[in-house]
């Protein structure tokens, strides 16, 4: 998958399950944004010294939300990466250990993750709790619930890039947003992104959760609920 990006983010293409995307984003700080299953753990390893880093050398972790597939190879890359974890207050309690996801949302699905969870090997690092509006470094958080209720957006201005979550989709050369079955609730996603498109400047580069990172990213996004 070619990934269309801007000059200093990296695009870690993970192959386990449903594929998750990984970003290294080098500003002057090195930022990890999201990081794969268990599984990806030697492809995110790679992906950062492809970059010409060191695992060492990322700041900070920013998660766009709790699931497996965002979170899961954190603890498997400490000790060699030692930095605070940031995401949404909402799920840091998940992230962190002192509480399990709830058993019903997502026809099913959560339940999975309840019980992924118990089987988790969670990050030994900071959790850093964010709320909406939050700026980290040149990121700025944007609450966007609806895939889970504590999901957020990180827009990177200067980069003009916002990497999506799971808030929406690539597909082929336009986005989708996240479905019925793998949200907590489709009319807060819409919300969302209708929301983020009338909060933020026009951004180029959408970097999502999964599949390929798309340009014209604002007005794609926005064309979801045109």
């Amino acid at each position: 998958m070619t990934a269309c990006l801007p000059d200093g983010v990296h695009h870690v293409d993970c192959r386990t399950r449903d594929k998750p995307n990984v970003y290294i984003v080098d500003d002057g700080d090195i930022t990890l944004v999201d990081a794969g299953w268990p599984g990806d753990e030697g492809t995110v390893r790679d992906g950062v010294h492809d970059a010409g880093l060191e695992l060492s050398d990322i700041d900070r972790v920013l998660l766009t939300h709790y699931d497996g597939d965002h979170v899961g190879t954190l603890s498997r890359l400490t000790p060699d990466l030692d930095a605070p974890v940031y995401i949404h207050r909402l799920e840091a309690p998940y992230v962190s250990g002192d509480q399990l996801p709830p058993w019903t949302a997502r026809h099913g699905i959560e339940a999975l993750q309840r019980l992924y969870y118990r089987r988790l090997t969670l990050p030994d690092l900071p959790i850093r709790s964010i709320e909406d509006g939050e700026t980290i470094g040149d990121f700025r958080a944007y609450h966007t619930p609806g895939h889970t209720p504590g999901h957020v957006v990180y827009l990177h201005e200067n980069l003009s890039a916002a990497f999506l979550g799971d808030l929406a989709y690539g597909f082929g050369d336009s986005l989708r947003s996240s479905g019925r079955i793998t949200s907590y609730d489709t009319t807060q996603v819409t919300e969302s992104i209708e929301s983020l498109c009338e909060r933020t400047e026009e951004f180029r580069y959408a970097c999502p959760g999964h599949g390929p990172s798309l340009e014209d990213g604002h007005d794609l996004l926005a064309s979801l609920v045109a």
